[in-house]
């Protein structure tokens, strides 16, 4: 039974959201990008908060970068500090909602600005993940040339990459390297 309106599409949010900027590439360089990347979250906070303006950009970033250190966090307590700030710096405030027709949470501050609901929401999927599984479900992929997160969603915690495609690569180059030696 998921009793958290915040364990799917928030958490993918958040990494998503993290994993725009990486080693060599930001792929919220500019506000169009901002727009852009926003526009497939639009179910989540068309009506509750306002369309994001080029002046929320540097505020974007400045939350991207708070997200990573709660993913990067190596212990509870150390995330549950950042989350709660996260979470009061953004106007977390729970309330009950039936816009879906049954009654649920919500955190995120409603007719604010989407920066204000991007880092309430997102700072809520962490906290579920957190209370719910642990850090240790948190990480960074293992792969020399990525940085990208993921959440941990495997059975026995084995994850180490963010994608089958930095795995895959990853193995070819301990196979290519074995067969040298």
């Amino acid at each position: 039974m998921d009793f958290s309106h915040y364990t799917t599409k928030p958490v993918e949010l958040a990494v998503a959201l993290t994993n725009t900027k990486g080693i060599t590439k930001d792929d919220l360089a500019d506000s169009e990008q901002l727009v852009q990347f926003l526009d497939g979250y639009r179910d989540l906070w068309d009506g509750v908060a306002k369309p994001p303006r080029s002046s929320d950009l540097e505020a974007v970033h400045e939350l991207r970068a708070a997200l990573r250190e709660v993913i990067e966090s190596q212990d509870e307590t150390t995330a549950a500090k950042k989350i709660n700030l996260l979470l009061e710096s953004y106007g977390a405030i729970p309330r009950i909602s039936t816009h879906s027709g049954s009654p649920h949470l919500h955190f995120e501050p409603i007719e604010t600005s989407i920066v204000c609901w991007l880092g309430a929401i997102t700072a809520m999927g962490l906290a579920s993940v957190i209370v719910e599984h642990g850090v240790e479900r948190f990480g960074v992929c293992d792969s020399s040339t990525c940085m990208d997160v993921y959440i941990d969603t495997s059975r026995n915690r084995s994850r180490r990459h963010c994608s089958n495609t930095c795995s895959t690569r990853e193995a070819v180059a301990a196979y290519r390297k074995r067969q040298t030696d």
